[in-house]
């Protein structure tokens, strides 16, 4: 049997049309790129034959506007020769011309031009014409999908595929299978190698993926960088491994466009079509959840709709009530002790210490370095209501001993999370030190554990003040270090 190629689906992801300009008049040009350009039109330019050929090689081409005074060839030459470079649907092409002659709207009407406008340009009269155009090119392109080809790929659209899905599996196979390949991060490759990269690159891949395809697949793209390849097969396994081959063989390619190197993956949905028991779209539509879950299993992988139940069944299980922070410790949510203070440091060096690394308490401990206790700024700013930093009179001979809590609320590091919830629930206290072997290893805010619920953006931690250039503009602190109330 023949290779049988196909593209599924017509439609592509919206883009401002490109509109090709020629002409010798060099000012003109520059005025009609920036009157379109204001519209919304990506203009190219070109001031001869070369740059224009040049130019439409670069890819698809919607609008062409071809100034009859272009020499060599003449501009009403120019409409073959572009439509014969450009990749991609329908050109429509307009002639500009002053003063024409019956037998110069008769040679462009011959070459292929579809409409005129008259020198010198009139821009509400040009934005009437390129309107009715893109009615033109949307006619044209329905047409395509009409007819079950793709203007990019050449290949055949997805009312074929089901055409063909239909069909008896010959011998000696006995099973069918749908694979759908989507190249992985393929949105890089107009920002990489050029705006028009993706258009060029999508016939060669698709023209590769025929190639690499086993005999007697039917190849599809279902849109953009979406394809289909049909595998008829004895055996899942059998399918896997087919599956597998294409997308190792398009990992090891090396893609030119123009001056430019792109090496692309390839991630693959499977599923069996039983033809008896489901439709074309439904085979798709479950061909599409197997994408899905090898995109977001990483990628250039294959993964069948057996796996999709499967990981289904398995997170349906984890996140059932309780078990998804069944595993998590005190350990794991704890913030570390920056700060220990000994029971027998003064109050002066424990609030400098304080001061420097702004924090709101100090976890207190004995000479063997065992939780004695708590100390917090509220308790300093209590015995001495003078601004923060200033020495404290009467302060330098007391102890942190004299003036910290010793009942303070600790559990283990290996305490559940839903210990910690169930005590912040009951309790007012705004922190709970974490202790090994009653030596202090990190504490947990209330405010902070309530915090992890939330959704982080990447504003979260935005400063509220202006840039400065001291080292305060440089400290993130965490929500709780500045304000520990629940």
């Amino acid at each position: 049997m023949t290779h049988a190629t196909a593209e599924l689906s017509a439609t592509s992801n919206s883009r401002p049309f490109s509109l090709l300009v020629v002409s010798p008049d060099r000012k003109l040009l520059r005025q009609l790129a920036r009157f379109l350009d204001v519209f919304g039109y990506h203009t190219r330019q070109a001031a001869d034959v070369n740059q224009a050929i040049a130019a439409a090689q670069c890819g698809p081409v919607d609008f062409l506007i071809a100034d009859a005074l272009t020499p060599v060839p003449p501009g009403t030459q120019l409409c073959k020769l572009v439509r014969a470079q450009a990749r991609g649907g329908y050109t429509y092409s307009l002639l500009a011309l002053a003063d024409p002659t019956v037998q110069q709207v008769t040679e462009a009407l011959e070459a292929g031009f579809d409409d005129f406008l008259a020198r010198p340009i009139v821009f509400g009269e040009l934005l009437a014409r390129l309107r009715a155009g893109a009615r033109v090119i949307e006619f044209e392109r329905r047409l395509a999908t009409q007819s079950g080809c793709d203007p990019v790929t050449k290949l055949p659209d997805r009312s074929l595929l089901a055409k063909f899905l239909a069909q008896p599996i010959p011998a000696p196979f006995t099973q069918r299978f749908l694979a759908i390949l989507d190249l992985d991060s393929f949105s890089r490759v107009p920002r990489n190698a050029g705006a028009e990269a993706s258009h060029l690159l999508l016939p060669i891949i698709a023209e590769r993926l025929c190639s690499l395809a086993p005999s007697g697949s039917f190849v599809a793209s279902l849109g953009d960088d979406h394809f289909a390849v049909t595998l008829d097969t004895t055996s899942e396994h059998d399918a896997i491994a087919a599956a597998q081959k294409m997308i190792d063989a398009l990992a090891a390619e090396t893609f030119t466009i123009g001056t430019s190197t792109v090496h692309l993956t390839t991630s693959c949905g499977l599923v069996e079509h039983r033809a008896s028991q489901q439709s074309a779209d439904a085979t798709l539509e479950m061909a599409e959840s197997s994408l899905d879950l090898a995109k977001s299993s990483g990628g250039n992988c294959v993964c069948t709709y057996r796996e999709v139940d499967h990981d289904e069944e398995a997170w349906a299980e984890l996140a059932a009530a309780g078990r998804l922070f069944e595993t998590t410790l005190a350990r794991d949510v704890m913030s570390p002790c920056p700060l220990l203070v000994h029971l027998d440091e003064t109050l002066d060096q424990a609030q400098a210490m304080i001061n420097l690394t702004r924090l709101s308490a100090a976890v207190v401990v004995d000479s063997e370095g065992r939780l004695a206790g708590l100390l917090t700024q509220d308790q300093l700013t209590a015995l001495d209501p003078r601004p923060t930093g200033k020495p404290r009179g009467g302060s330098s001979t007391r102890l942190v001993r004299h003036l910290m809590t010793s009942d303070v609320p600790k559990f283990d590091e290996r305490a559940t999370l839903a210990e910690l919830l169930e005590f912040f629930t009951g309790n007012s206290s705004p922190l709970a030190v974490i202790v090994s072997e009653k030596k202090p290893t990190g504490i947990v805010f209330c405010q902070a554990l309530a915090a992890l619920n939330e959704r982080l953006t990447s504003s979260h931690f935005a400063p509220l003040q202006s840039i400065t250039e001291t080292s305060d503009y440089l400290l993130v602190p965490d929500l709780c270090h500045a304000d520990t109330s629940c």
